[in-house]
Parts: structure tokens; C-alpha cells; sequence
């Protein structure tokens, strides 16, 4: 491990191994600081704001590209560490026809009054809740575990998920954190201790049976299906995009506004996916102009 930065008096270290940053969990209690205690009604006050506006927004882009994406029906579909449930009200707006479909889970709620009241929402943990599910999104939150906790939540996702269960998971990566946003990375205010690489969530993923595909253009969020699957190249993941599963774009046709999120899912995977094929294919030409010029 080697140090990576200092931040609020915390150190981060980077594995020399996969290049994951981390927090230094003795650091944060030696500064008499309990990341828990981010969850009470201030730090929820502070986070609504964003997480609605998420909610209404990209995450519902995220839902709509889930159903272009995944490999199976999607019957059940789980918010993991859910917030007030912002994201269920939303889809429930959106796709109330699917309200069925949708689940949430929190286990550090905020106070009763801003939470959600879909029914499928849930205060506990993924541990907790009955039945199994097809996919779901996990948006902002692994940035707040240290290893052995996130290890712990996917081998709890690992048992409460059908074979081929697909989940997008939304968090700032090291390239990202380096390349972007050098705030990213706040112990106190935030509660963010960790930015995972993929060579890291690829060892902890793999250990509960999933494997992590990357989504090209964003270092910022990946794919983890549950089930040994063969990763998938950038055209790969086109073809996936163009051809998905029928039962799930019915699902959608059958909801009044469904149209809308069948092409903001393909339009949105989309836009990455040709913004990551041209910044390659230029690298590429730059490199071999300079081999020409040597």
C-alpha cells in the first residue's frame, strides 16, 4: 500500500496490487469520527436535495439502460442502499404500471417523514428482504464501505439474486478521482472512504460469484452480473445494447411512457459507448502518426 493523499487529517492508501484507494480505517477513529454518524437527519437534510434530483434524472436513465441490459426478464428489480426510496417515487411516476417491480433497502434510513411510501421499500439490510431478484442498481453508495463491509453486502446481493441477475453500480473509480474530482474523496462530510478500481471489485465480486464488466466511457459506474460470465468487449457490449431481452422491452411497451425509457436506455448506453469507441480509435491514429513520424 502506498500513501495516495491525506485528507481531513485521514491518510488513503492505494493498493500497489489493483490500484483501489482506501481509508485509513484507524485514522478516522483516532480522529474521534464514526462514518455512522453521517446517516442522522443533518447529513440526510444535506443529501436529499441531490438525491432526488438524481432520482428524476440519471438514475432513471440507469433504470431505462438496466432493461436494455440485462440478460433476463426483470421481474424483480432492487434499489440497494436505497436513501428515502427517491428513485422508487420516481419510478413510480414514470413507469406506474411496473410499481410492482420495483424494491428498495436502506439500513441507515433517514427520519420517517422524508422517506418514500411505496410499498416496496424497506428499512434493513439486502440480508433481509424475502425472495430473489433479477437486477437492481446500487447508485453512490460503495464509495462509503471499506472492503470487508462491501464484501459482506455482495455476498448477502449473491444470495438474494436469480442466475444472470445484472446490477449497475454508480461510483467514482481512481482514474476518475485523479482525473476529475479531487474532492471526491471526503472521510467526514461526504462519508466517502473508498474509490474502487476494477482489478478490485473484479477479486471482491468474484469471490460471491459475480463478474464485473466494465462500461466503456465511464470510470465512474460498472456492470456485475451474477454468474461466471465471459467480459465483454466494447462491440460485445453494442451488440448486447442493439439486441436485448424481448420480454423486457415488452414490459416496457406496455406502460404508457415506456417508449420514452426504451430509447433514453439505448440512447444513453449509446452515447458512452461511441464516445469511448472514438476517443480509442484516436489514440490510435495519434500513436501510429507519431510511429510514422519516428
Amino acid at each position: 500500500m502506498s500513501l495516495f493523499r491525506t485528507i481531513a487529517g485521514v491518510d488513503y492508501f492505494a493498493c500497489d496490487a489493483c490500484g483501489s484507494i482506501v481509508a485509513d480505517r484507524a485514522g478516522l477513529r483516532r480522529g474521534e469520527q464514526d462514518i455512522s454518524r453521517k446517516y442522522d437527519e443533518s447529513y440526510w437534510q444535506a443529501e436529499l436535495s441531490a438525491a432526488r434530483e438524481r432520482s428524476f434524472g440519471s438514475s432513471l436513465l440507469r433504470i431505462a439502460e438496466l432493461f436494455r441490459m440485462a440478460r433476463r426478464p426483470l421481474t424483480r428489480v432492487l434499489d440497494v442502499s436505497a436513501g428515502d426510496g427517491s428513485l422508487l417515487t420516481a419510478l413510480e411516476v414514470v413507469l406506474p404500471e411496473l410499481s410492482e417491480v420495483f424494491h428498495g433497502i436502506e439500513p441507515f434510513p433517514p427520519p420517517e417523514v422524508y422517506r418514500t411510501t411505496h410499498r416496496n421499500y424497506r428499512v434493513g439490510h439486502v440480508h433481509d428482504l424475502d425472495g430473489a431478484f433479477d437486477g437492481g442498481v446500487c447508485i453512490e453508495v460503495i464509495e462509503h464501505l471499506f472492503p470487508d463491509t462491501l464484501a459482506e453486502m455482495i455476498g448477502a446481493l449473491a444470495a438474494k439474486s436469480n442466475p444472470g441477475a445484472v446490477y449497475y453500480f454508480n461510483s467514482a473509480q481512481p482514474s476518475f478521482v485523479v482525473e476529475r474530482d479531487n474532492a471526491y474523496l471526503d472521510p467526514f462530510e461526504r462519508g466517502h472512504v473508498a474509490s474502487y478500481s476494477v482489478a478490485g471489485l473484479r477479486a471482491l465480486f468474484a469471490g460471491a460469484g459475480f463478474t464485473v464488466q466494465t462500461l466503456p466511457g465511464r470510470d465512474w459506474a460498472f456492470l456485475a452480473e451474477y454468474g461466471p460470465f465471459e467480459v465483454l468487449t466494447t462491440d460485445q457490449m453494442f451488440t448486447r445494447l442493439w439486441y436485448p431481452v424481448e420480454a423486457n422491452m415488452a414490459a416496457l411497451r406496455g406502460c404508457r411512457l415506456g417508449p420514452m425509457m426504451i430509447a433514453a436506455g439505448l440512447e444513453s448506453a449509446r452515447c458512452y459507448l461511441e464516445a469511448a469507441t472514438a476517443a480509442e480509435r484516436t489514440r490510435w491514429a495519434l500513436c501510429l502518426q507519431a510511429a510514422q513520424r519516428a
